[in-house]
């Protein structure tokens, strides 16, 4: 049996971490505690998430040709991940991400996307590059137009796609057809079902208007669990993980990843799903 692959393709950013008692309102300036630089960018940290699962990965995304790049490269190749489809570019700055984290855990993020939006997409092209893979990964950090092409591309070779609408935008419907699997947090749902959500029947009528376009959809809501719709299905909830939190910021990008790798290992949908959110239960609290 040939051993089965994921594909992201997605953004890479250097990412500046700042850990703060409190995120500043407009006009203030708060003494924060420490800050330290990471590999980011939901590409990347979906990459990451999938490679800690052991299962095989395939990076498609760019940087520039400057001292973060070389940064986030080699910090890629300590996590296991091939970093041969990382395109360089001579036009483009590396993408970064500033995030300020306050004592609640709760965090803001400012990207820039740089070389993020200059991906080529040459290598889709290429039948042997689909061999083995078995689901691509999309999300909302990279240009929507790269997204479509490289969903359309998945779709002839008969790969699942799987695309984390984040950060929050006006769906396309030219990619909304192309989708397998949607995950979404709660303020992704609300935005693109057009509906406030204040408590889990609002997640569950929510994720019941997504399913109605996309044969699964997966809300991810922190402490109020996650919601699974399937086309023409009831939801099912599963609760939420009591944690102390220290910082949520990448835990829907481990959510994604973990759930993909366990997908293409073979596990049930609701299988991967509680893996995936114990997963990201134990990345908050670390």
């Amino acid at each position: 049996m040939s051993i089965k692959e994921i594909v992201v393709f997605g953004s890479l950013h250097y990412d500046i971490f700042v850990d703060s008692p409190l995120l500043p309102i407009i006009g203030e300036t708060v003494t924060g505690n420490n800050w330290y630089p990471k590999v980011g960018g939901k590409g990347g940290n979906q990459a990451i998430a999938v490679s800690k699962s052991n299962v095989t990965i395939k990076l498609i995304s760019a940087v520039g040709k400057d001292n973060f790049s070389k940064y986030i490269l080699k910090n890629l190749e300590k996590e296991n991940i091939d970093t041969k489809y990382i395109q360089l570019l001579e036009s483009c700055n590396t993408g970064i991400s500033v995030a300020i984290s306050n004592n609640d855990g709760d965090y803001g993020a400012v990207i820039v996307s740089g070389a993020n939006l200059n991906i080529k997409t040459d290598i889709l092209n290429d039948s042997n590059f689909w061999k083995n893979v078995k689901i691509l990964m999309l999300q909302n950090e990279i240009d929507e137009t790269t997204n479509i092409y490289a969903a359309k591309k998945a779709k002839e070779y008969g790969v699942i796609v799987f695309y984390n609408a984040a950060p929050a935008k006006k769906m396309n419907l030219d990619l909304f057809k192309l989708i397998d699997i949607l995950l979404v947090n709660e303020i992704e749902a609300k935005y693109i079902a057009n509906m406030e959500i204040l408590n889990l029947e609002d997640l569950k009528t929510a994720s019941k208007i997504l399913s109605n376009n996309i044969p699964i959809v997966i809300i991810s809501a922190g402490e109020k669990g996650v919601m699974l719709c399937e086309k023409d299905k009831n939801p099912i909830h599963f609760e939420g993980l009591k944690v102390l939190v220290k910082s949520t910021h990448g835990a829907g990008d481990t959510f994604a990843g973990t759930f993909c790798a366990n997908l293409v290992l073979g596990k049930k949908l609701i299988e991967a799903i509680k893996i995936a959110n114990k997963k990201a239960a134990e990345f908050i609290s670390s």
